[in-house]
């Protein structure tokens, strides 16, 4: 839409150029070298713009220059209309300060021209001078209530009309005077309270007005100073207060703030060097801890963190090489044990359903009057004592306890779960304490064959 209003702004230039005598000497217009327009980027040394900061910064001026172009081409049409209003083409001229709005709303002396335009048109050439002393005259009783800068709007608008009113160039220069007069004695009320800020931002208004006052312009210099000062000091309190508690990046990051404000301090960036030094030692040393408890992912991000704040790149690289080789062995293992383990299981579960098939065997038992039982084939039956019978060794008959056997079961768990885990020691002893417990227990047998068969041990 901008890119439209301001093609209908350059024909607007053209038609008024060509139709329209500029007038001379033209008061508002600031003169200059017309290569000025347009920045020479080939003079501007950016560099290859890999950094994010400095396409920013390349983005930043490209946008200013094109706001300067658009403020000249603006300037050119709200003068051009100016000069259709005093020779009473008020409509038109109304229309291009109109146009002018579109694109800039901030622009007061279009809006102040395109008010009188549309007045006069109503009205006539006679009523300007009537409008000009109304316009004094409410200038006039802003300055008695204390409105000093309302006035001196107001004073502006007459400009806006009549550039060479010499009471309103007189009344201006009188009210500027004393806005800065104003300005100054806030920045002095300011100062007396070491709010140099506050000084500072008023001292800078009153210089905007009195651009020739070198007493101003002394104060202001050393208030910058005696700010960068306590900007300096309070910036190392904090900087300290962090470094205290340990924080050592927030510390650093204030120890960056203070280097803008007084850059070449050699004792900040002293404390900026030794910082970073502890900085990459403790990424160092809390990626070792991580490590060897097997916490490899953080282990990394600690190293690698190291690294960026000057530990050695070499080194590093190689920690965090390691920690990738012992995360993939510690997922390798984890998979095949879950592996063996499934594999355990299935084969437990073919076992038991296998059992469950087998019709179950009768052993007859006879007594020989000592109450010593003898088993007259292979397999266990349940005594009238509630004990279990199993085979033996050797295919003599071996009473067990129910409490024995269950506890021979439960032994036989704990191998399993040691086993699961790639604990065979711990697996293979207490399967030995399952048999001890109940030697017909043929699952602790497969399970210490299985050890025997991974280890060697027997």
């Amino acid at each position: 839409m901008k890119k439209h209003l301001l093609l209908i702004l350059a024909v607007f230039v053209a038609a008024a150029v060509s139709a329209v005598p500029l007038r001379q000497p033209n008061p508002i217009r600031q003169h200059g070298k017309e290569e000025g327009m347009m920045l020479d980027l080939n003079k501007i040394t950016l560099g290859t713009l890999n950094d994010v900061e400095e396409k920013k910064q390349y983005l930043s001026t490209v946008q200013l220059e094109k706001q300067r172009i658009q403020n000249y081409l603006l300037r050119q049409v709200y003068e051009n209309a100016y000069t259709l209003y005093r020779q009473g083409d008020y409509q038109r001229a109304q229309e291009m300060a109109q146009t002018i709005l579109s694109i800039d709303p901030n622009f007061t002396q279009a809006s102040t021209l395109a008010k009188q335009a549309s007045h006069m048109g109503a009205y006539g050439t006679t009523s300007e001078a009537e409008v000009i002393e109304a316009k004094f005259q409410e200038a006039n009783r802003m300055y008695d209530s204390g409105r000093l800068v309302e006035a001196n709007e107001k004073l502006d608008e007459i400009l806006t009309i009549q550039p060479y009113n010499s009471k309103a160039l007189s009344w201006k220069k009188r009210i500027d005077g004393d806005i800065a007069q104003e300005y100054s004695r806030r920045g002095n009320v300011a100062y007396d309270e070491q709010d140099y800020q506050r000084a500072l931002d008023n001292w800078y208004n009153a210089l905007l007005i009195r651009k020739d006052d070198p007493a101003l312009v002394n104060k202001i210099a050393q208030t910058e100073n005696l700010l960068r000062k306590q900007q300096v000091k309070d910036a190392m309190e904090e900087a300290m207060n962090y470094y205290n508690q340990g924080r050592f990046t927030e510390s650093y990051a204030v120890f960056e703030r203070i280097t803008k404000i007084q850059p070449g301090d050699t004792r900040v960036q002293k404390y900026m060097s030794q910082l970073k030094d502890e900085i990459a030692q403790s990424y160092f040393t809390a990626g070792n801890n991580s490590f060897n408890i097997q916490k490899y992912d953080s282990a990394i991000n600690y190293w690698t963190n190291a690294k960026k704040w000057g530990a050695d790149a070499a080194h590093m690289d190689r920690l965090i090489k390691k920690a990738r080789n012992a995360k993939e062995e510690a997922l390798r293992r984890k998979q095949e044990a879950a592996r063996k383990a499934a594999e355990a299981a299935e084969k437990q579960a073919e076992e038991e359903a296998q059992i469950d098939e087998e019709p179950i065997e009768t052993v007859t038992v006879e007594g020989d009057g000592l109450g010593q039982l003898q088993p007259s084939a292979p397999g266990a039956v349940l005594p009238s004592d509630g004990n279990t019978v199993t085979q033996g060794i050797g295919g003599a008959a071996t009473r067990v306890s129910a409490e024995a056997s269950a506890a021979s079961r439960q032994k036989y768990i704990e191998g399993l779960d040691a086993f699961n885990q790639d604990d065979y020691e711990r697996a293979r002893e207490a399967w030995i304490v399952a048999k001890q417990l109940d030697p017909g227990n043929t699952d602790a047998d497969m399970g210490l064959r299985k050890v025997e068969e991974l280890t060697g041990i027997r």
